[in-house]
C-alpha cells in the first residue's frame, strides 16, 4: 500500500476551509479515503497477531471499512487455527452480501469445526441465491441435526423448488426439529408456488 504523503495531507486540509463547498467536499472525502488506507495498513497487519482478542477486534474494524483490501484481509482469516475466529469472519463476511465471498464461504462448508459450518450455512442462505442450492443440499448428509436444521432453513431462504425432493425426504429424519423445519420449508415453498408442476 502506498505511503501517505503528510504534505498531502496538509494541502487537503487546508482545503477544509476553501471558499467553494465543492472543494471543501472533495478534500473531505480525499481525506476520509486517505486516512483509511492508513489505518487499513495497520489493520491488515494486525491479523498476524498471535492474541486472537487482538485479531477478533481488527476483524470487526476491517468489516467497517467497506474496502477491497479489508474484504481480503477478512477472507484471510479464514485459514486462521483458531475456529471461533474462522466463524467470526464468516458471519462478517456473510453480512457484507458481497457475491465475492460466496466462494471462500462455500469452502467453509467443509470446515472441521462445526459452529464454523453452521455460521457458514446460516450465512450463505442469506444470500438468497439459488446457485447455492446444491452446495447447501450436500450438508444434509451431516451427522449433526442442528446443522441439518440450518440447512433446511438457508434452503427454505433460497425458495428453490429443486430442494423439494430432499426437503421430502427429511420428513423422515431421526430428529424431530429437523423434520418440523423440512414440514415448514416444504410449506413455504408450496406457497410460494415452487412445488407447483
Amino acid at each position: 500500500m502506498p505511503e501517505v504523503n503528510e504534505a498531502v495531507l496538509e494541502a487537503l486540509s487546508r482545503c477544509l476551509n476553501d471558499e467553494v463547498q465543492a472543494v471543501r467536499q472533495a478534500a473531505a472525502e480525499s481525506l476520509e479515503r486517505l486516512d483509511t488506507y492508513r489505518v487499513l495498513d495497520d489493520l491488515l497487519g494486525a491479523l498476524d497477531s498471535p492474541d486472537p482478542g487482538v485479531v477478533m477486534r481488527t476483524m470487526y474494524a476491517l468489516a467497517e471499512l467497506r474496502h477491497e483490501q479489508a474484504l481480503g484481509g477478512l477472507i484471510q482469516v479464514l485459514r486462521n487455527p483458531r475456529p471461533d475466529l474462522r466463524a467470526t469472519a464468516v458471519r462478517l463476511l456473510g453480512e457484507r452480501r458481497d457475491p465475492r465471498v460466496i466462494g471462500p464461504m462455500m469452502e467453509m462448508l467443509d470446515d472441521p469445526d462445526l459452529n464454523v459450518r453452521m455460521v457458514a450455512v446460516e450465512s450463505l442462505g442469506a444470500f438468497e441465491d439459488r446457485r447455492l442450492t446444491e452446495a447447501l443440499l450436500a450438508q444434509l448428509q451431516d451427522p449433526d441435526p442442528e446443522l441439518r436444521g440450518k440447512v433446511v432453513e438457508s434452503l427454505e431462504r433460497l425458495g428453490d423448488a429443486r430442494a423439494a425432493e430432499e426437503l421430502t425426504a427429511l420428513l423422515e429424519d431421526p430428529d424431530p426439529g429437523v423434520r418440523r423445519r423440512a414440514a415448514a420449508a416444504l410449506g413455504r415453498l408450496e406457497v410460494d408456488g415452487d412445488l407447483s408442476g
